[in-house]
Order: structure tokens, then sequence, then C-alpha cells
């Protein structure tokens, strides 16, 4: 049987192209004798001397490109990568490997080694002295590699090998931006000047990645083009000297490939959880970012563009992938696929009806078909010019931070005016603390001020804060009191700074200890002056916190 004429075209251009292929790989610019080889390597070998211009050079990139990250300025970034000369010791280090030449190895190394020390050293010289310390988007794009960072790396250590043998400087501007080897030092630096540890391991880890996917693409194109082991002289120890270092190297590029495996697959999920959670309406994730570590997801932040808002999205989202990850998730509605009027009937409050609506619709109705068959409106009015306030009632099950959501995402629907939407009056999320503590974690941070936006949409200043402990063997004991007014001060004080006043704090601590203890770390706030104080919810002990 003949295959089709589609696919003898596709064969055919195969061959094609993989003719030219061979044909770009063998150009006549390659060395072609011992003494071409040898001159290259000479070459290679001078710019990965240790000079006095390359330190200087090392110190002005380093600076640049720690004023660039400072400021958030791309175009300063690359231009510190232009001058940078840390490629040429990794140029040296991959020739060495092909060649095994320990000696050569050890001096190239040797120069990046004292580049890199004097790169972070400057970096986190003008990080310390300057008054810009705040984490720009330009320093978290370097603070772990990923599947991206990997394959630029290795693409960049073939064309720059592959530019020095065939004689063609033109391109090197391009492999000097592509490797981007300065700014992920230079972040190290402003880790350790800022005292963020994590920031300065994930960076330094991607320049251990990049340096060893640019070393081992050398490796392969100098091969490729003849650069294989000469006969010396040479002392066994030095080849195994020289094999363990590459093993030694070659472990951070293994961590990453391992964590990038983990991640990529991670991330996958993740999306396919976020299209079943908004699977009742059109959507598009522009923005995913997930934190994996273990082979589980651990943090999640995402921003997805729909037409209809998602309730309890990020529980959904949560039950759907487990373990307890941190999930954030930011809904920007769009006006495509709005829902009409429903001529037929239906809830007035939420549906405008077709035959009165204006041409140009006011932010009232756009709110109300924003809002159909996702919540109901109980009151909606505009107190003042350019502010709009709203009641509403979300259907099914709701908590208080997806009020908080939907008003953000309606907020961007309506960026002309201040929108404001109270939620009914529920339970307010109770405080967590770890045992005998009364630090507040960045969870118990942000359920503060969830709390605190409640209240004030609540248009309630008052509040009584009650901190629970619990009692030992024999009953309360005098540091049981203390840690739980403890634990009720510091929520109070930081409702305070998040603008609530008039708050009051009071203790819980039983005569007898429930089971678990733990089920009393917490404190609980009580808002003053609601109509009707909504019910509070037990602990796993079933006590409820007392005045």
């Amino acid at each position: 049987m003949t295959p089709p004429i589609s696919t003898l075209r596709l064969r055919a251009l195969a061959r094609l192209s993989l003719i030219r292929l061979r044909a770009l790989l063998k150009n006549r610019a390659a060395p072609h004798s011992e003494a071409d080889r040898l001159q290259i390597e000479a070459e290679v070998a001078e710019g990965a001397r240790i000079t006095s211009g390359y330190f200087a050079l090392l110190f002005c990139s380093c600076g640049i490109a720690a004023l660039g990250l400072l400021q958030s300025s791309a175009a300063v970034v690359i231009g510190a990568m232009l001058i940078s000369p840390l490629m040429g010791p990794i140029m040296g280090m991959g020739m060495a490997v092909a060649r095994l030449n320990a000696r050569a190895f050890e001096r190239s190394a040797l120069a990046l080694a004292l580049g890199a020390a004097v790169s972070v050293a400057a970096s986190a010289l003008i990080v310390w002295a300057s008054p810009l310390k705040d984490v720009t988007p330009e320093i978290l794009a370097r603070t772990r590699p990923t599947l991206l960072d990997l394959v630029v790396a290795m693409l960049s250590g073939v064309v720059g090998a592959y530019v020095l043998i065939t004689k063609r400087p033109g391109v090197v501007a391009g492999v000097a931006i592509a490797t981007a080897l300065m700014p992920p030092l230079a972040v190290v630096g402003y880790g350790l000047a800022t005292g963020a540890w994590n920031t300065a391991g994930g960076a330094f880890l991607l320049f251990l990645t990049n340096v060893v996917a640019i070393l081992g693409a050398v490796f392969v194109v100098a091969r490729r083009y003849g650069f294989s082991p000469v006969a010396r002289t040479r002392r066994r120890w030095e080849e195994l000297a020289l094999a363990a270092t590459l093993l030694v190297l070659s472990l951070p590029l293994a961590v990453s490939l391992r964590d990038i495996v983990v991640e990529a697959r991670e991330t996958a999920r993740v999306r396919a959880a976020i299209a079943q959670v908004f699977e009742t309406s059109d959507q598009l994730i522009t923005d995913l970012q997930v934190r994996a570590t273990a082979g589980a997801t651990r943090e999640v932040r995402a921003v997805v563009v729909t037409s209809r808002f998602q309730s309890r999205a990020e529980t959904r989202l949560a039950e759907i992938l487990g373990g307890d990850p941190l999930i954030q998730i930011e809904q920007i509605l769009t006006a495509d696929g709005l829902p009409r009027a429903d001529p037929s009937g239906g809830a007035l409050a939420n549906r405008a009806l077709a035959t009165s609506r204006p041409a140009r619709p006011t932010p009232e109705q756009r709110l109300r078909d924003m809002l159909a068959g996702v919540a109901t409106v109980e009151v909606i009015q505009s107190p003042q010019a350019g502010r709009l306030s709203a009641a509403v009632r979300l259907e099914g099950e709701a908590a208080l931070d997806d009020y908080a959501a939907l008003e953000a995402a309606a907020q961007r629907f309506l960026p002309e005016v201040r929108l404001e939407i109270a939620p009914p009056y529920m339970p307010l999320p109770a405080i967590t603390f770890a045992e005998a503590a009364s630090t507040l974690t960045p969870a118990a941070e942000r359920d503060l001020e969830l709390i605190a936006w409640a209240l004030r949409r609540w248009n309630l200043s008052g509040a009584l804060v009650v901190g629970s402990a619990s009692p030992g063997p024999r009953g309360p004991r005098p540091r049981d009191i203390a840690v739980a007014q403890a634990r009720a001060q510091a929520v109070a004080d930081r409702l305070e700074a998040l603008g609530l006043r008039d708050i009051e704090v009071g203790t819980n601590v039983p005569e007898t200890a429930p089971e678990p203890p733990s089920s009393l770390w917490f404190a609980r706030v009580r808002p003053r002056g609601l109509p009707q104080q909504p019910p509070e919810a037990t602990s796993d002990a079933g006590q409820e916190p007392a005045a």
C-alpha cells in the first residue's frame, strides 16, 4: 500500500532538514587539524585566566546587575549580562573536560569560584548600602531553577561553544544575555545582605544549574568537533579528582531536575483541577505558580480570567488536590459570556429587565448582571458619587474569604467606582496558635486581615478578643492564663494595626483539659454591635470561648 502524498512530503522534508543540519555541523570554519584545535584551546584558556581586568569586570557587572534587580529594570540587568566575563571560565572547564586536562580544569574552576565569590560580595555590599531593599519581580524570577532555565542554559552552552570553535563572534552578545550567569549571583548577594536565606540558596542553586548545563553542552560540542583527550603525562589522582569534581557539580543539577519534574507534574495536575473548579464558566489561566515539595503541592497562586465568579474556588481546589496546600486564586471577571436578562421572570434582584436596559448599563446593573446565578443582591445603594455598596448572599455554602474574593473580582470588573460588598453575618474564623505560643503565624495574619475586612463591611469598629488555653491536670495554672492573655493581646494588637478601635481582651481557660488539648490553642474575635450575634463555631472538643 502506497503511503499518502502528505506522508511522503513529510518524510522528504525530514530528510532535507537532516541533510542541512549535518551540513551546518560540518561548517568549513570548524577546525580540521590538531594545530587549529590547539590554537582554539589556547584562546579558551586565555579567556579563563585570572587577571585584574577580570575582577574589575566582575565587580562592575555585578554592581550593575544588583542595581538593576533592585530597580526591577530588565534593561539594566541585560547590560550586566553583556559585560560579565563568567562565560570564559565555564568554557574553559568544558574544554578541559573534553580534553581530560585536569590542570586546565583546576585553573578554570578556580577562576569561576573566585569570580562568583567576588560577585556575591560586591552585590551584598551594594544591597547593604542601598536604601532599596524591597523584593522586585526581577529578583523573584531568579530564586529557583525552572525547566526553562535549564533548557536556556544548555542551548546557550551549545551556541557558545559553536561560536568559539567556528569563529563567529557576532553571536556572543546573544549568548551572554541567554546564559544569565551574573543576575543569580547578584540575587545571592541580595539574600545574604537582607537575611533572606531561602532566596540566596535558591539563586545559588540556579547559578550552579546553569554552570553545569553550560559545561555539559560545551563538552558535547567540543567532542563533536574533535577535541578528544590528548596523550600527556598525568597522574591517576588527577583524573579521579576531575571525575569527583564533576560528580559534585552534577549534584545541584540532579536536585534541580528532580524538583523540575515534580513541579511540572504538579503544575499539570493543578491546571486540570482549576479547569474542573471553573468548568461551569469560560476560564483562562493567565498566571499559575505552583510550589511542590516532597512530591506534593504546597502552594498555589493563580490568576483566572472567567465570565462567572466561582464561590469557594479555593476550598474546592484544595479538596481536589488534597494535602492542605496554601491556595490563592485571583478571579478576573470579563464581560464576555455574562448572563443576559431573563424575560420570562426570575429574581429581579439579580436581573434587570431586558425591556428597560439602557444603551450603557449603570454600575448597579452591571453588578447585578455579574452576580446573576452566583449570588443574590439583597441591598444595593450608592451613598455618594463614585461609590457603590451592596449586601449580597452567595448561593450554597460560602465563607468570608469567598465574599472577599468576590469583592476583589467585582472591583476589577467595575474600576470606575469604589465597590464595597457586605457579606451576611457569620462566625469569624478562629485564630490558631502553636502549643504554649502566642506568636501569629502567616495563616493567622491572613485570617485577621479577613476579619478586619468583615468588621469594616459590617460597619463595626469594636470587638472582644477571647484567648483560650488548655489547663493543667489540676485546673488552670497562672501560666495557662498568661498564655491565653498573650494570645488575645496579640490578636487585639494586630486588629488595631489594621485600623480597628475599641478592642477588648478576655481569656478562656476551662477547669478540665479537653481532648485533644490542642482544641483550645486559639483566640476568637467576637464583634460588638451586631443586630444578632452569629452562632460561634465550637472547637474540636466542643468548648466555646468565654470572657
